[in-house]
């Protein structure tokens, strides 16, 4: 009896073994790169990778450890996976963002220039290998490249996200980044203001010039204001003729200061193949954010503003002290 449960046992486990070994044959011919990686993050063995376009050979990483190649956050992230997969006996998957100039034991030639320092985003697989000949537990790493599959990603985002005329933000964005800023304006005691711009009788240019000039205008004219503002800034546009600043980091004195720079550029912009006699001006609503207050209510105060610069005769600014 315990001969042919002997000859069972060494059956499966033959079984399984040839099993891995067809997987692991397949695995060198497939375009994507794995990793076999052992419970204590060690790399035991790389595999694939075959298309040059996508990936770089990972050779000079066997013998080595996680924490050798990786930066430490995801080093730490790619072990609990490893480490998951082996103790659960089920596929792990991560997404992750890795440039090839992080992965220390790469060689120099790989890692500098374009190809290195460019982004790439990974889909890691991992599943246990329970019949791998190796002194501690490992796991099998497949690492497939989603980087086109990201970039699409993030293209139809920005078209979402993106006002299509003007090519600024759109309101839906606007709101989704004023959320975060808020809460970091009060987590940290930081100042935040919001202008609110409309572009002073543009109904006038519209109906005398045509809508084509209207458009140019406001291409123009965001076109203009954008060159002034700062990476952490963000333009949105939030209506027909309607603006809005977002400034992070900025109080009131810093708001009323970019606004007089804002008029002052405005003021120059001209249509020439339109209406080149046409001189094109703003009014402006600022507010800074108060304690506990929402973006609702600063968005609020700026529309206050705002119509309190078009009632006092447009083309100035007004605060809301």
């Amino acid at each position: 009896m315990d001969d042919i449960q002997d000859a069972t046992q060494a059956a499966t486990i033959a079984a399984l073994k040839a099993e891995r070994d067809q997987l692991l044959t397949l695995l060198k011919a497939l375009p994507d790169i794995s990793f076999v990686f052992d419970e204590d993050g060690l790399y035991v063995k790389v595999i694939g990778g075959a298309n040059e376009s996508m990936y770089v050979s990972g050779q000079s990483l066997v013998g080595h450890y996680l924490h050798d190649a990786l930066p430490a956050p995801l080093a730490d992230q790619c072990l609990e996976m490893v480490r998951t997969a082996i103790e659960s006996g089920e596929l792990q998957t991560v997404e992750y963002c890795l440039r090839t100039a992080d992965v220390a034991l790469l060689p120099d030639d790989a890692r500098t220039g374009a190809r290195g320092t460019t982004e790439q985003w990974f889909e890691g697989r991992v599943l246990p290998l329970p019949t791998y000949d190796h002194s501690n537990r490992v796991a099998l790493w497949v690492a497939v490249n989603i980087t086109p599959r990201k970039q699409l990603e993030h293209y139809w985002q920005e078209v979402a996200h993106t006002d299509p005329l003007t090519g600024q933000a759109n309101r839906q964005r606007l709101f989704a980044r004023a959320q975060q800023e808020v809460e970091r304006a009060h987590r940290h005691q930081h100042p935040l203001s919001l202008l609110e711009i409309d572009f002073d009788y543009f109904k006038r240019l519209n109906d005398q010039y045509g809508h084509a000039a209207g458009d140019e205008a406001l291409r123009r004219i965001t076109q203009a204001c954008e060159g002034i503002l700062r990476e952490s800034d963000l333009m949105a546009r939030t209506g027909g003729e309607e603006f809005a600043i977002l400034l992070p980091e900025t109080d009131h004195d810093g708001a009323l200061d970019l606004s007089r720079r804002l008029l002052d550029i405005v003021r120059e912009v001209r249509l020439p193949d339109f209406a080149p006699e046409i001189r094109l001006t703003i009014s402006i609503g600022s507010a800074t954010l108060l304690t506990g207050e929402s973006f609702d209510g600063l968005m609020r105060r700026a529309d206050e503003a705002l119509y309190e610069a078009k009632a006092n005769g447009r083309d100035r600014v007004c605060s809301d002290r």
